[in-house]
């Protein structure tokens, strides 16, 4: 069997769906360089993901996110990315033109909602209300279906959920 993934790999997803956690472990796990998107931002523009959206709103954050992972593609085998980045149009369009390999990580709402909730550092989730998330994960669910080259569970253990990348990467791999 094949134990060599074919990089580069980008983690999408909602807001809390386990894109850095599942990225970090597969990395490991292949012996792949890895970063978060969200981490790789801040240490460029140093400034945090809540300043940046202060002073800059989201259309200047995803700005940033656009450059950045232009960037990243270059240097990163696998990269974890933050749950609004298909909503730039730009950064949609080059994911779909580079034809990068993205492995949507999704989970129920309800958990997604729990895991996110309180995090000050999310500043498009941190003190709305459950109806707030549940529209903003209905609008972003076809981008993330239309870029995903496979789409995986992040409901169950994290091993499972590594094994399931496994089969569903190599299985690809074999037309």
């Amino acid at each position: 069997m094949k134990s060599t993934i074919d990089t580069p790999l980008l983690f999408i997803g909602y807001m809390g769906a386990g894109k850095t956690t599942i990225g970090q472990a597969l990395a490991d796990k292949y012996q792949c360089s890895f970063i978060d998107l969200d981490e790789y931002i801040e240490t460029v523009t140093q400034k945090s993901i809540p300043q940046i959206f202060e002073e800059e709103g989201e259309t200047g954050f995803r700005q940033y996110e656009y450059l950045c992972l232009q960037q990243a593609l270059k240097t990163y085998d696998m990269i974890a990315t933050g749950g609004g980045i298909l909503t730039h149009d730009e950064t949609y369009q080059f994911i779909k033109d580079t034809q990068v390999k993205a492995i949507w990580v999704d989970a129920p709402i309800e958990s997604l909602y729990e895991r996110v909730k309180d995090d000050t550092h999310r500043p498009n989730a941190n003190k709305k209300s459950f109806e707030s998330l549940k529209h903003l994960y209905s609008k972003r669910i076809s981008r993330y279906n239309e870029i995903a080259f496979i789409k995986i569970s992040s409901a169950t253990s994290l091993s499972e959920t590594l094994n399931e990348i496994k089969i569903k990467l190599f299985a690809n791999d074999q037309y």
